[in-house]
């Protein structure tokens, strides 16, 4: 419940302190006093839009603030726990919303700010508020499937079903790629077999290119190097003549210092020296004779080493600027090439996949189905009850459900149909005309919605406007049948309603100083009988005055 609503510099309110109590409380007052201005700020204060416009001239912020009492609202309960916070010590919470000129949007729960969003997800917990146009949503079949499922309790079972409709048309989507890229990935396998065909047939290893190198140098050299391996044997150890070579002087140099060492210790390392670069150049034209032996000029192997070398260069600018490099984009080309090879086995599991996520969704989408059915025959029989209180007896609400395209809500179409008289076909209700029957229609839908969803705070604009004579009064004695379970606050031009208010304020527009405010006044007594008189003939006329008398006397006996 609603029990105190403080606002300051908002619009024309400059500041305004409002206790509502439980039951029906109502607001009246001419056109433009400002009783519009109050919902606004009630809006406000649940999450509304925020807009510097709404602050009063000369103030640089406007703050909305609301009690509410409603410690055994198990939903607003754990919307609080989710939050971190909790109700008051005496039961209450505290919700305030403050709007600047600098666009400083600050909302809190019991003095802590929190994000727009849960606070807006907690104000629609506390208050539902039906404006003067709420019938406009009623109107649109997705919102009339919104309020089946609300009252059928199937919100649940819709988001399950959502859930598994994403996941259908997501594999159905997969699926729908990979057959439009069926020729793409058919060039794609085409080209990457022939790559590692090329790759593996040329059969390349790592370091195979300097070696190659190497071996087309020596090839392409082989009588420059047979000619200098030649000279550089006969220097070392094959010399014509005797003594002739560095093996024979060397080993004549090492024979002398021998001698010498035999009489002088001091030169038996360098005699250790000579002997060992004896035995290096020995070893040295050994290896010259050995090459000597295997060098030869072999044309047909260098035009072989030629090609492997373009082979090379070849693969090189296409997959790569080393051999190394090849064989990585090799790896590369299988890896994909198994990627490839396997679409087709992901294709036919995403079919199996696709038709179970199919079937399943029918399914439940089917049973949906029922229990919306059976549910739209609970509601039409509530609404028939509704309207018969508000004075349309033959009047019935259908609630149709037929077959559609599925989607994330399922596979039905659901729209409201309205029959005023009997024998007459019924129609949608946006086909309605008299803004009365709207009304008692809309008031109908919302007073039931509001026992499913358990809210506490109900908030009517002018839910009676263009009905008159007994709609009026069964209008008003329903809203106050709802007031005896939900606090209900209304604004109205009515006296019907008017009269049977537990608190009614009046609303009314003044001027002080050359500055317009709107001020609010709780009426009782003579004042209240004068403002029925008011609403009733437009002025305080003795019959007037009679006629609230009248009204007031009839509403102490309803309560």
């Amino acid at each position: 419940m609603l029990s105190e609503l403080v606002i300051e510099n908002f619009a024309l309110i400059a500041g305004l302190t409002l206790e509502l109590g439980p039951g029906l409380n109502v607001f009246t007052g001419e056109t433009g006093a400002g009783k519009s201005i109050l919902l606004d700020a009630v809006g406000l204060l649940l999450g509304g839009r925020a807009s510097a416009e709404y602050i009063r001239e000369g103030a640089e912020r406007a703050t909305i603030t609301g009690l509410f009492y409603c410690q055994d609202d198990e939903a607003v309960a754990e919307a609080l726990d989710e939050m971190g916070l909790s109700f008051e010590e005496d039961g209450g919470l505290l919700l305030s919303r403050e709007i600047s000129r600098s666009g400083r949007n600050v909302c809190r729960i019991n003095g802590r700010p929190v994000s727009l969003s849960l606070y807006q997800n907690l104000g629609q917990l506390l208050v539902h508020l039906h404006g003067q146009h709420a019938y406009q949503a009623i109107l649109r079949p997705a919102y009339q499937l919104d309020l089946l499922d609300n009252f059928a309790g199937l919100l649940p079972n819709r988001a399950f079903l959502a859930e598994n409709f994403k996941r259908w048309r997501e594999l159905e989507g997969e699926l729908f790629n990979l057959q439009n890229q069926e020729r793409e990935r058919e060039q794609k396998l085409d080209l990457l077999k022939y790559q590692l065909k090329e790759i593996d047939a040329a059969g390349f290893r790592p370091g195979e290119e300097e070696e190659l190198l190497q071996e087309k140098s020596i090839l392409a050299n082989a009588e420059k190097l047979r000619s200098a391996a030649e000279a550089a044997y006969q220097l070392l150890f094959g010399g014509s003549r005797p003594g002739n070579s560095a093996y024979d002087n060397l080993s004549q140099a090492v024979a002398a210092v021998a001698s010498i060492a035999d009489l002088d210790a001091g030169f038996k390392g360098d005699l250790e020296t000579l002997q060992n670069t004896l035995y290096q150049i020995e070893e040295m034209a050994q290896k010259m004779r050995r090459y000597l032996e295997n060098l030869e000029f072999n044309p047909l192997r260098l035009q072989e080493v030629e090609e492997r070398l373009e082979l090379l260069r070849r693969l090189k600018r296409k997959y790569g600027g080393s051999i190394e490099a090849i064989l990585k984009y090799r790896e590369e080309a299988a890896a994909a090439l198994a990627g490839l090879e396997n679409c087709a086995l992901r294709k036919q599991e995403l079919e199996k996949e696709a038709a179970a996520a199919a079937a399943a969704y029918r399914e439940q989408a089917a049973n949906l189905s029922k229990l919306r059915r059976e549910a739209a025959k609970k509601l039409e029989e509530s609404l028939a009850a509704v309207l018969h209180d508000l004075e349309m007896p033959a009047a019935e609400i259908i609630v149709q459900v037929e077959e559609g395209k599925p989607g994330p809500h399922g596979t039905d179409k659901v729209e409201f149909l309205f029959r005023p008289n009997p024998g007459e076909p019924p129609q949608p209700l946006a086909a309605i005309a008299s803004g009365g029957e709207m009304a008692r229609v809309t008031l109908a839908l919302k007073s039931i919605f509001a026992e499913v969803d358990k809210v506490e705070t109900l908030i009517f604009d002018e839910v009676d406007a263009g009905i008159g004579g007994r709609a009026a009064r069964a209008v008003a004695r329903y809203l106050a049948e709802i007031s005896k379970k939900r606090q209900v606050i209304c604004v109205t031009h009515g006296a019907q309603l008017a009269g049977l208010a537990d608190k009614h304020f009046y609303v009314q527009k003044i001027v002080r100083g050359g500055r317009t405010f709107t001020e609010v006044e709780i009426l009782s007594g003579d004042k209240r009988k004068r403002e029925l008189a008011r609403l009733l003939a437009g002025s305080e006329s003795e019959v007037a005055l009679k006629h609230a008398a009248e009204i007031l006397s009839q509403a102490k006996m309803l309560k």
